[in-house]
């Protein structure tokens, strides 16, 4: 899907250390994950292989108490400082605990999910957040 640097693996790495150290902790507290995505041209929003990941993805985040919170369709950007991703959509998934979101490498689904998502998208980035205050439209 794309070339990581070396640096930016460290970076990776060392997110991912610091999610198992909360998770294992006293302390561990809900996550939200933020998705960043573009997918490979024709699959978005109406594709057979999109509509056929949504549904295993549900799957897959359903198994570790997951819930999707709101999925948004881009239109388009409007500023941009440094090197321009252009993407299609942006998904919030929020789990009880890092612990849970951690557990997806245990959920039956994932095999299918990840197979699925090299075919389908063809850049991503997923940021962690804060899950105890998520935000909501009232």
């Amino acid at each position: 899907m794309g070339t990581i640097l070396n640096k930016d693996r460290e970076f990776l790495a060392d997110e991912r250390k610091e999610m198992e150290q909360i998770a294992s902790s006293d302390n561990d507290y809900p996550v939200l994950m933020i998705n960043q995505n573009r997918y490979k041209e024709g699959e978005f929003p109406n594709g057979d292989l999109y509509l056929k990941w949504r549904s295993v993805n549900k799957k897959m985040i359903d198994d570790v108490n997951g819930k999707i919170i709101w999925t948004i369709p881009i239109k388009g950007p409007i500023v941009v400082y440094g090197h321009l991703e252009r993407l299609d959509e942006i998904l919030a998934y929020w789990y009880p605990s890092h612990k849970s979101f951690l557990n997806l490498v245990n959920s039956s689904h994932r095999n299918e999910n990840l197979r699925i998502r090299e075919d389908l998208i063809s850049y991503a980035v997923i940021h962690r957040c804060d899950g105890r205050n998520v935000p909501q439209i009232k």
